[in-house]
């Protein structure tokens, strides 16, 4: 049940930057123009600055990507419907950046995005030793 304490939080400081920061996300058009979101509004323009483009833009996705691999080993057990699940969570976000690339959905692909969650995939794989182990027996 760790895993999926950590994958909640990941999830909630995402979305934290996006309710602050980058309140034009689509799954925050039912509050737009509410008192709750005026009063938690963060005004962070980027101008250029790569960090503050990696905090507005890459960061929450990249957090959420993290939560969403987290809570997969919450629940993950030996078996081929658990293992396709998680593949399709590792191949989630990459398949969502190219229907956004070739216009099939609403989005802007961002190569930037593609970089950070090859990274945290890399990294995640590469720090669950067991889970690829189990994967690819």
């Amino acid at each position: 049940m760790k895993y999926a304490g950590f994958s909640l939080l990941f999830l909630l400081l995402g979305t934290l930057i996006y309710c602050t920061c980058r309140q034009d996300v689509i799954f925050l058009l039912p509050l737009q123009g509410s008192e709750l979101l005026e009063a938690i509004k963060i005004d962070i323009h980027y101008n250029g600055n790569p960090l503050i483009y990696f905090f507005l833009f890459c960061l929450p996705d990249a957090l959420w990507y993290l939560a969403l691999l987290l809570l997969q080993l919450a629940f993950f057990e030996k078996g081929v419907l658990n293992i396709i699940l998680f593949f399709l969570a590792m191949a989630l976000p990459f398949l969502l950046e190219a229907l956004q690339y070739f216009g099939v959905i609403l989005g802007t692909a961002d190569v930037y995005d593609v970089i950070f969650y090859s990274l945290i995939l890399i990294v995640f794989l590469l720090w669950h030793r067991k889970l690829r182990f189990l994967l690819f027996k």
